[in-house]
């Protein structure tokens, strides 16, 4: 479980990969829409992307499991998931940690605890 978490974070590091998933959630929800409810592909891809942004304008509702497991699954994984994620890219972006520690200053940090270690008689 460990290594499919820090997968998912490491293949979500750019808007780009975002926009991606995004898109492959949505078109995906679309087509089964499409398929499950016998409607068009533009308006499976309205219902997918109004669903996404939990508008919900009630124009197009599913019938079907399928199309209401596709809509549960749309519900849940852009605002619980895609939206926090790109909200965090962007503030990552935009706010920079004034206490961040340079690489150097980090080296210097981990010489001067080398020196005490040793100073100090502690094994590494």
């Amino acid at each position: 479980m460990d290594k499919l978490v820090r997968r998912v974070i490491e293949s979500t590091d750019t808007f780009r990969e975002l926009l991606i998933l995004y898109l492959v959630v949505v078109l995906a929800g679309a087509a089964v829409f499409c398929v499950a409810e016998q409607k068009p592909f533009w308006d499976s891809l309205w219902w997918a992307v109004v669903t996404a942004m939990t508008v919900g304008y009630g124009d197009f509702a599913p019938v079907t499991v399928a199309g209401r497991i596709a809509g549960m699954v749309v519900m849940h994984v852009v605002p619980l998931f895609i939206i926090p994620l790109i909200i965090v890219r962007l503030l990552t972006t935009f706010v920079k940690d004034q206490n961040q520690f340079t690489h150097a200053e980090q080296e210097r940090i981990m010489a001067d605890l080398a020196r005490i270690k040793k100073a100090l008689n502690i094994p590494d």
